[in-house]
């Protein structure tokens, strides 16, 4: 809950809008300070973190043993699984970006190593988180916006957050070859989802490594490389079941874009994942 300093009445407002695994928010108030302790991570657990971009006044986030302090100009990430203070300083204003972190597509360590510090918006992708944020939320009265651009729209944003960690040269990661290592990785597998023989093999050859250093460079991640593949490959297949250019398209002929030879196989995957099957889904949306 949040509480007020300096002795002023306690002011907030909030608007946002969630599409698919991505929060944009825009929050202001008056000086506070909100806590999420270690009781309410136990009673409301969350897998998400935070990225802050700081438009007034100024936020100071302490977690464990560190402090980060975020001034106007500077974007800050946190994670909301773990307890910590959070001190809105003035007359405060963030863009604010809400994801579980696996979205990012990202080496656990690197997001972890994100944390430890604020990043200048500067130039580059992290210059366009904030108007990222207010262009999500201009959506929340666009009703024509259909599902599948919705979906699209989201995965935009998690690619802008992961350029902007990842083009942050100042970031401190441990085995920093390895984790070069493991975006190289991902980057080959996002730009060949729709090849049917992207495979843990495949991978491998490409970038010129046995398959038991593929499988050792992943250890420590949750994902595999063989279910991070299929994992982003249900994403995108959901994204053109739900955009309504793929009305006319069956399910079988969506999922045999995205390399499900199997439409029965496809729609277990795709109800484990989503929680619905691909065809209820649909007529839901509509």
């Amino acid at each position: 809950m949040p509480e007020g300093v300096e002795d002023r009445p306690l002011a907030g407002r909030i608007t946002g809008r969630t599409v698919g695994a991505l929060g944009t928010f825009e929050v202001g108030g008056s000086p506070q300070t909100v806590r999420r302790t270690r009781s309410a991570v136990r009673r409301r657990p969350t897998d998400a973190v935070k990225i802050c971009v700081q438009l007034q006044g100024r936020a100071v986030v302490r977690q464990g043993d560190n402090e980060l302090a975020i001034s106007p100009g500077q974007f800050g990430i946190y994670d909301t699984r773990r307890a910590y203070d959070l001190r809105l300083e003035g007359d405060w204003r963030c863009a604010v970006m809400v994801f579980p972190p696996d979205a990012l597509r990202l080496p656990h360590k690197l997001i972890h190593a994100a944390m430890q510090r604020p990043h200048d918006v500067g130039a580059g992708p992290g210059a366009v988180l904030e108007y990222f944020v207010q262009a999500a939320l201009r959506q929340t009265v666009d009703d024509s916006v259909d599902p599948g651009s919705a979906l699209r729209f989201a995965d935009a944003g998690l690619s802008l957050i992961g350029s902007a960690l990842t083009a942050d040269a100042h970031i401190d990661v441990s085995e920093p070859g390895e984790q070069a290592r493991k975006l190289a990785v991902l980057t080959y597998i996002g730009q060949h989802l729709l090849d049917p023989g992207l495979c843990h093999h495949s991978v491998a050859a490409a970038l010129t490594m046995s398959s038991r250093s593929l499988d050792r460079l992943f250890i420590g991640e949750k994902s595999t490389v063989t279910t991070t593949i299929r994992d982003m490959r249900l994403d995108g297949a959901r994204r053109d079941l739900l955009a309504s250019r793929a009305a006319r398209s069956t399910v079988g002929a969506v999922a045999g874009r995205w390399c499900f030879s199997d439409a029965a196989h496809f729609s277990r995957l795709y109800k484990s994942k989503f929680g619905i099957s691909p065809s209820a889904e649909r007529v839901a949306r509509g």
